[in-house]
């Protein structure tokens, strides 16, 4: 899985883990950090689509500087194995879209979470996503042969897909 991965597109790689993402994201309903989680995968979407925002801005969703907000303070304030998986999932792919974007960038300074950030992180993200839901296994692998046979992504052609399967 992890090679075939590696073999498509940055951008096809974002989408794929955003994708994956937006089918547990409600999950989260209840958490009092789902309007963060829903505003930080919009700017990623964004990215992907138009790539204007900077590392800096999609790092700042991750990690705002306070002990109040931000999405590694915000998952530490879930519990419960599901919520706790989900969380995993979200962060992920922001962190994974956040590296590509600093790539883009070509920056040379990363913020250090950031640092350590590199396609394997994508066996974390699959790890819990499969704990979600069963039928996962299987999204997965539909999903990523339909991100290789496709010329490019969007949201709306990724959950297009996503919601046809589901």
């Amino acid at each position: 899985m992890l090679n075939r991965f590696k073999n498509v597109s940055a951008d096809k790689q974002v989408a794929f883990l955003l994708g994956l993402s937006e089918t547990v994201i409600d999950l989260l309903s209840h958490s009092s950090g789902y309007e963060e989680v829903k505003e930080a995968m919009r700017i990623c979407w964004e990215w992907l689509a138009y790539k204007q925002k900077s590392g800096d801005k999609i790092y700042y969703l991750l990690d705002d500087g306070t002990e109040f907000s931000g999405l590694f303070i915000q998952m530490q304030m879930d519990e419960g194995n599901l919520q706790k998986a989900v969380w995993n999932c979200i962060v992920d792919a922001v962190a994974y879209t956040n590296w590509q974007a600093y790539l883009h960038q070509k920056e040379k300074y990363l913020p250090s979470p950031i640092e350590n950030v590199d396609e394997d992180l994508v066996q974390h993200f699959l790890d819990n996503f499969y704990e979600i839901k069963s039928i996962n296994k299987e999204l997965v692998e539909k999903f990523i042969l339909y991100c290789e046979k496709i010329e490019r992504v969007s949201k709306e052609s990724t959950m297009k897909y996503l919601k046809s399967f589901l």
